[in-house]
């Protein structure tokens, strides 16, 4: 994880300053400057301008040159992906605009002063990759999502704003996406928050489907402001409760043909079957790849699991006490490898913690 402290220098952190470039930042850190100064600005053309071109990341997919059989299996099944990469380019997913305007209006709303405020922090991670874009981990080397900490100078109050899609492109950095912004100084702080604020919109959009609540405007200004609350009964919260009961939590590693080094996590789901246990989940991360990628989970009658990725390959394993065997098969010419994972010993609650997360962002 980066935590960086920020020394505020005139040219950037002040309203009528000018911006360092309109695209194509040389660091991270010139980027999250950039970020802010449009917040400040409200200027959503310069805003667009941070992130990359459909068309450019398009020759980039088409120019990279798979390094092996692997690699060039996740970049086809990008290549097939190219609506995803859309998302990216303001001018074909103008909600990367929409979404802008509204953290701006609803932290104005919120009684903040955008010409006021200073930039104290920011902390940004890793950002985890969604299955619809596998194979994007070679183009965009480094992909982080996080938090900017500023302080309005006025009350001294400080705010946290979710960013993410923030990512280097040929040693240069673009994007960063606004996700949210809510009064807070800590990412517990913030966090906490934030399910308070989703609690708030849940019951909101409840109250919309049974006609008690006049207008979606409405809703989106009560979370702004806080000010409509709506009572629920009992029986109504239990109703929209999602809950899953993870039994166990498992971090295994071992090897793809004692050569490839692969990290394999399992979550095992309670359940109504007999066995109690009656679900899992799991996700693996290869040596050669930074992000953890989701598996379909199903196992059959003898007690064979069957992990899926999706369109690459498929994984059959048999767990004899703390010991995945079997093998790992590619979709597209049905190439074997054997596969031995082995349960790590004394993982850390933080590390489980990290992971869990993971399963919530691809959840969510």
């Amino acid at each position: 994880m980066r935590t960086f402290a920020i020394i505020c220098l005139s040219g950037w952190v002040v309203l009528f300053g000018t911006s360092v470039c309109n695209a194509q930042m040389k660091t991270d850190k010139d980027l999250v400057n950039e970020i802010i100064t449009n917040l400040q600005t409200g200027d959503d053309s310069m805003f667009g301008e941070q992130f990359p071109k459909f068309q450019f990341l398009q020759q980039l997919v088409y120019a990279y040159q798979p390094a092996d059989e692997y690699q060039g299996e996740r970049i086809y099944k990008l290549k097939g992906k190219f609506n995803e990469l859309k998302k990216f380019d303001p001018e074909f997913n103008p909600k990367l605009l929409g979404m802008f305007h509204f953290a701006r209006d609803k932290a104005s709303d919120s009684g903040m002063h955008w010409s006021d405020i200073l930039i104290a922090r920011y902390v940004l991670d890793k950002q985890f990759l969604p299955r619809e874009l596998i194979g994007f981990e070679y183009i965009a080397p480094i992909r982080l999502s996080g938090y900017i900490f500023v302080q309005d100078m006025l009350t001294r109050r400080k705010y946290c704003i979710a960013v993410r899609d923030i990512m280097l492109l040929e040693d240069k950095w673009y994007g960063g996406t606004v996700l949210n912004i809510l009064e807070a100084s800590t990412i517990p702080e913030y966090e906490e928050r934030l399910m308070q604020e989703e609690e708030e919109m849940r019951k909101l959009m409840i109250a919309k489907q049974n006609g008690t609540l006049d207008s979606i405007l409405a809703l989106k200004d009560s979370v702004r402001q806080s000010k409509i609350k709506v009572s629920m009964s009992d029986d109504e919260d239990k109703q929209n409760t999602i809950f899953k009961d993870v039994m166990d939590r498992k971090v295994y590693w071992g090897y793809f043909d004692n050569q490839l080094p692969v990290d394999l996590y399992v979550r095992f789901i309670k359940g109504a079957c007999p066995e109690t246990i009656c679900e899992w989940e799991a996700m693996y991360k290869l040596d050669d790849i930074d992000e953890y990628i989701i598996l379909d989970v199903t196992r059959n009658e003898d007690g064979t699991f069957i992990m899926t990725e999706e369109d690459v390959g498929v994984m059959e394993l048999k767990l004899e006490g703390n010991t995945f065997t079997g093998t790992w098969t590619s979709f597209s010419d049905k190439t074997e490898y054997e596969v031995y994972l082995k349960e790590k010993d004394g993982v850390k609650p933080k590390k489980l913690f990290k992971l869990d997360k993971i399963f919530e962002e691809s959840n969510f």
